[in-house]
């Protein structure tokens, strides 16, 4: 059986993407920065159908990359090594970025081209690519929608879309970019690696304490969030297509979720005691960290659905879901 390779596969989307593998059999390989998988993740994935390889070692290392091909037959890659930049990263080390962000998978590319065996890569690009974009347009479409990155982390997903798709094709690779939206759930934890976490992230943290939640006066701007197991399910279904009918997909519910919050915190309260929430009287600041003052655009999902994938999630069900994982011990993940 060929090995599917996933880098930064013990992150938070990755994580999710070799636990979706390793449900359906496959063989997974992760390679990062990390020695072994975070708790609980090792025992969890034990129980599944398929196997698992954990190597250690950093993307812009190229020999070490190299080795990862060389011994073993690799079939298809997620190059999903990233640093999600704010400013005070961005600013302090930005070399550092470009080189994770686009060089590594510009290495990991290099790699496969030589192994010779690489069926298919699946490029990760960003709702981060729209960029202002994202505040002037209703529907961000993949075809009409002007990418107009403002971070670096925006910036670097351009260019893997960019130079990702440019280089498979002379390198013989078959590739498809997966623009990924906005995303909570299972296995979500600060890495030091994403200076932004999810909403959702801070709602379940203020849950699980007990505390009260206090959101901003309502109307909440438009915001759309992707489940990550759904996210997951894209993913593969990107890499399960036998001829793309697109090479830039979004994979994102397609829905704003604000007006659904409400139904989200109650799913939450009702699965912890003493947890409450509430929006902030006037001049009251809000307690949860709220990274978005401004409406956003929809992300278009018709191309998604010509893979034949649709979120299987609403915002309660996703909400339902990823509380019964906390509860299930989960939480303590570090």
């Amino acid at each position: 059986m060929d090995a599917i390779l996933v880098t930064g596969g013990a992150g938070f989307v990755g994580l999710n993407v070799v636990e979706a593998l390793l449900a359906r059999g496959e063989h997974v390989v992760v390679f990062g920065r990390e020695a072994a998988l975070p708790d609980p993740a090792p025992a969890r994935f034990a129980a599944l159908p398929g196997s698992i390889e954990v190597i250690q070692g950093d993307v812009t290392d190229h020999a070490a990359l190299r080795d990862v091909f060389s011994a073993r037959r690799i079939g298809a890659v997620f190059p999903f090594a990233a640093i999600t930049a704010g400013p005070q990263r961005e600013a302090a080390d930005p070399q550092r970025i470009l080189d994770v962000n686009l060089g590594g998978v510009i290495a990991t590319l290099q790699a496969a081209r030589d192994a010779g065996t690489v069926r298919r890569v699946v490029l990760p690009s960003s709702a981060a690519v729209y960029g202002e974009s994202a505040y002037a347009f209703q529907v961000l479409d993949e075809a009409t929608t002007p990418p107009v990155p403002i971070s670096l982390y925006g910036v670097t997903k351009y260019a893997v879309e960019r130079a990702g798709l440019r280089l498979a094709g002379l390198f013989g690779l078959d590739a498809v970019a997966a623009r990924i939206g906005a995303t909570f759930g299972p296995w979500e934890r600060d890495t030091g690696l994403r200076d932004t976490l999810s909403l959702h992230l801070a709602f379940a943290e203020a849950a699980r304490r007990g505390e009260a939640a206090v959101l901003p006066p309502a109307p909440l701007p438009a915001y759309d969030w992707v489940y990550v197991r759904d996210l997951a399910a894209g993913l593969l279904a990107l890499l399960d297509a036998k001829d793309p009918p697109h090479r830039v997909v979004n994979l994102a519910s397609g829905e704003d979720w604000a007006p659904h919050y409400a139904a989200c915190l109650d799913v939450l309260a009702a699965r912890f005691p003493g947890f409450r929430w509430r929006h902030a009287e006037p001049g009251e600041a809000p307690g949860l960290r709220w990274n978005e003052s401004r409406p956003r655009g929809v992300m278009a999902v018709a191309r998604a659905a010509d893979f034949g994938w649709r979120p299987r999630f609403d915002p309660a069900s996703a909400t339902a879901d990823y509380a019964g994982w906390l509860a299930n011990g989960d939480q303590g993940l570090r």
